[in-house]
């Protein structure tokens, strides 16, 4: 065989092989909240802004816990939401309401929370979170970047909350939803960073909703397993 057409066929065997570096077109953040709520079926501009109800089970460190979790939301970023955490050691509930974050324990008394387990409280409206993710942010930052989220690239958006902290969504490249965000909230300790992991994606009724989501607070893992999930008018 004459050496070019040796050299010609050799190019050719490879060339399927080889990965070329190609510059990514990364879309804006409208275009990515936009593609999320398409791919889980989501229109927020035909739905009346109402109640999430869920219930789930909670496990921390060995410990279980029942959780009943509502969101009466009256704007996409204000509402009254609360969650009530079940043991054998007594029922605590948290609450958010337009913002003001609190603890009620079994004496009734309303408490304080720090920066960080207010932050933590209002991220349990994971949902409320999903469906509309520019209402959690104060500001936005113009440049999407693509990072590592749970052991995929993803397409990310960062911003400050209302409260200050710095939040980052995740979206898969390749399904387009969200697939978890990252929290970090300052504190007199310094910075304290969540991850928050959505997983086990089910469609019913035209929606596809998160049935668990595993929470990683600097080394400690909550794991809800959401067993009801109602989304209300």
């Amino acid at each position: 065989m004459p050496v070019r057409l040796y050299l010609i066929c050799f190019f050719l065997v490879l060339a399927p092989t080889r990965t070329w570096a190609q510059p990514v077109d990364l879309p804006t953040p409208e275009m990515l909240f936009e593609q999320a709520a398409k791919a889980i079926g989501w229109n927020s501009e035909a739905k009346d802004v109402g109640r999430i109800e869920a219930s789930a089970n909670v496990t921390v460190e060995g410990r279980t816990y029942d959780t009943v979790v509502t969101s009466g939301i009256s704007t996409p970023a204000g509402g009254d939401a609360r969650f009530t955490m079940i043991s054998e050691d007594g029922t605590v509930t948290y609450g958010d309401t337009d913002g003001t974050i609190w603890f009620e324990g079994e004496d009734g008394e309303r408490r304080t929370l720090t920066p960080a387990m207010a932050a933590f409280v209002h991220g349990h409206q994971f949902h409320r979170r999903a469906l509309f993710p520019a209402s959690e942010l104060q500001t936005i930052d113009r440049e999407v970047t693509i990072e590592e989220f749970a052991d995929e690239l993803a397409f990310t958006v960062s911003g400050t909350t209302p409260a200050g902290a710095r939040l980052k969504y995740f979206f898969s490249q390749r399904s387009k939803r969200m697939i978890g965000f990252h929290l970090v909230v300052e504190e007199e300790a310094g910075p304290h960073p969540m991850d928050f992991i959505l997983k086990d994606w089910r469609t019913s009724g035209g929606e596809t909703l998160f049935w668990r989501i595993d929470i990683n607070d600097r080394g400690k893992i909550y794991v809800y397993r959401f067993n009801r999930i109602l989304l209300l008018p």
